[in-house]
């Protein structure tokens, strides 16, 4: 079914089918709660991961020219890995 309008509190809402909203939850972090359930039934769940860094940067390097991007973007992985495990988290690496 296609809906072009809808009504909100009284005021008519044309919809934009490339438009979405998204609630990102976190509530662990200190200071935050969880969404009432009420809510979070009007909203489909949806698990993230973390991005495949070694990929992406491949991706770059190959955008950019590089001839071995396969093998730089490994290097590269393992730089940042690294760096995070080894380096503060004080902004002054920034």
């Amino acid at each position: 079914v296609k809906v072009g309008y809808f009504d909100f509190t009284g005021d008519t809402i044309s919809l934009i089918p490339t438009c979405g909203f998204w609630i990102t939850m976190n509530p662990g972090y200190a200071g935050r709660t969880e969404l009432p359930e009420n809510l979070k039934a009007l909203f489909r769940s949806c698990a993230m991961i973390r991005p495949d860094m070694k990929l992406i940067q491949e991706n770059m390097l190959m955008a950019e020219g590089f001839q071995t991007a396969r093998a730089l973007s490994v290097k590269f992985n393992t730089l940042y890995e690294l760096s995070s495990a080894l380096l503060s988290k004080q902004p002054h690496y920034d």
